[in-house]
């Protein structure tokens, strides 16, 4: 893909996850845009390969293999980042585990390990960042509280399932409702610095997660292999499913200047799946 002009050029960007699924799509647009992409994964093998990958089509990419649920590794991770490239510009919270569960088949090992990852990850990595971002944030800018320069963005990939109880899935569309209100949230606290947040509310992208997660549903309803997510795609008004570059399009205009008086939305990504 061609791009007339990069949208991130020379911007610094952490994309947790990013080795594979929605955040190698992401990674990928990135670097397409100019950005230098921090791989933030906890698979040692496809940081290493996509971190290749980036540096092949954008500026240097860095692979950094991480446990996210660990604040003492996220700080670190932010401090080792800007040790190298000096600044971080973008935070993208993308790592995450799904699966579907009944309350009556929960066990409180399954609620933990969803939440984990899901909701503390996201929220520490969150605290990390956004200290190194804001420690950038000119003494004059943090006392007159206004600017019309951006000092970093942060997107939050959620899910349409954090848009509505699911009976089916009740821990993950937990985990995704509270990624929302942390948006919100965060939103707000770090508006005086100028830090911009705002989720991305995909459906139905076919991943390696999601193909793990129609064979758990085959094995468990009977199905053919495919069929669940065949099922699944019947819902969605047009009638297919999203693709990996679709959601890294969007999370490149959201972390791009002209998204800078955008702050606190959560915008779905689903083909119509959900209308609100």
């Amino acid at each position: 893909m061609t791009f007339h002009m990069k949208r991130l050029e020379g911007k610094v960007a952490i994309v947790t996850g990013a080795g594979a699924g929605i955040g190698y799509g992401i990674g990928k647009r990135f670097a397409e845009e100019g950005a230098h992409v921090v791989v933030a994964e906890i698979n040692p093998e496809t940081a290493d390969q996509a971190a290749q990958d980036y540096s092949k089509i954008g500026p240097e990419a860095l692979a950094y293999h991480i446990d996210i649920g660990d604040p003492e590794r996220t700080k670190q991770m932010a401090a080792d980042v800007v040790a190298h490239f000096g600044r971080i510009d973008i935070l993208v919270n993308n790592a995450g585990i799904s699966d579907k569960m009944t309350l009556m088949e929960m066990t409180p090992k399954d609620w933990d390990e969803m939440h984990y990852v899901n909701t503390r990850g996201l929220l520490f990595t969150t605290q990390a960042v956004a200290r190194q971002m804001i420690a950038r944030v000119p003494e004059a800018v943090k006392q007159a509280g206004y600017s019309e320069q951006s000092y970093g963005k942060i997107v939050n990939i959620a899910s349409i399932a954090g848009r509505r109880g699911r009976s089916d899935a009740i821990h993950y569309s937990t985990s995704k409702a509270a990624v929302i209100t942390i948006t919100q949230a965060t939103a707000m606290e770090l508006a005086p610095y100028h830090i911009n947040v705002n989720a991305i509310c995909p459906a139905a992208v076919w991943t390696a997660l999601y193909e793990h997660l129609d064979q758990r549903m085959a094995e468990k309803l009977n199905l053919a292999p495919g069929e669940f997510y065949k099922q699944r795609i019947k819902k969605v008004p047009l009638k297919r499913g999203g693709n990996i570059e679709e959601i890294g399009s969007m999370a490149a205009f959201l972390c791009s200047d002209e998204a800078d008086y955008i702050t606190a939305q959560s915008y779905n990504v689903d083909g119509g799946s959900e209308m609100n």
